[in-house]
Formats: structure tokens, C-alpha cells, sequence
């Protein structure tokens, strides 16, 4: 938003045509001049949440028995902020997972299999040579 207003009274005032002479301002006969503009622009907060369960009587290796994340990532593959759901359930074999695009809501992945068939993938997968 961008305007001018007199720089006696500060009233509304139309722009000055370029090389005419300045009209007085129709409230004050004043000939000064301010002119303002202004700039906006928007953030977005999100939030996520973590539960990890753990099991003390068991070595340090093994303690992790599951762990639950949803929140906000940005994805490598899309360029843009995706919600991510993910469930990472040893006792009962299972992996879950949920890629939701936040502006349209479309599913973009979507995961369920046996935890121990989850192989190859993110920095797991195997690297290709040059």
C-alpha cells in the first residue's frame, strides 16, 4: 500500500502529476508533502510431536521399542513443506508412514509394511557409483 498525504495536516491527498506544479492541499493551502509505503508479508507456524518408547531392561542397542513422529518436514523430492506422519513399531513389526501435501491436503506417500521389509530407503539406499 503506497499514498501521499499533506505534510501540514496529513490528509489524504491524490499523487502529484511529474512536472506540474504541487496544487495546495484543499484543507490547509499547505504545498508539503509525505508520502508513505508499506510492505507486509506473512509467517507460518507449525508444530509436531515425538513419543519414543523405551524399554530400560533391555540393552542399550535394543531399549527403543517404538517411536511415533508427526510433524512438518520439508521434502527433498516435492520442494515444499509436507506434514509427516510415522510409526516405528518394533514389538509388532510394523512401519507407518504418511506424506500430506499442507496446501492441498493430497496424500503424496503413503507406507504400511512389516518393519523388517522397510530396507532401502532414505540414506539406507545404496549408493549408486559415479
Amino acid at each position: 500500500m503506497s499514498g501521499t498525504s499533506c505534510g501540514k495536516c496529513s490528509a489524504d491527498l491524490p499523487d502529484d502529476l511529474p512536472d506540474q506544479p504541487r496544487i495546495p492541499c484543499p484543507h490547509c493551502g499547505a504545498t508539503s508533502r509525505s508520502y508513505f509505503e508499506s510492505l507486509s508479508d506473512g509467517v507460518a507456524v507449525s508444530d509436531g510431536h515425538r513419543v519414543k518408547l523405551k524399554r530400560p531392561s533391555l540393552p542399550s542397542a535394543k531399549k527403543l521399542r517404538s517411536d511415533e513422529y508427526s510433524g512438518v518436514e520439508h521434502s527433498h523430492k516435492h520442494g515444499k513443506l509436507v506434514r509427516v506422519h510415522r510409526t516405528i513399531d518394533k514389538d509388532n513389526n510394523r512401519y507407518v508412514e504418511k506424506v500430506v501435501d499442507m496446501q492441498t491436503g493430497e496424500i503424496l506417500h503413503e507406507c504400511d509394511e512389516p518393519l523388517t521389509e522397510h530396507i532401502n530407503h532414505g540414506t539406507a539406499k545404496p549408493r549408486s557409483e559415479p
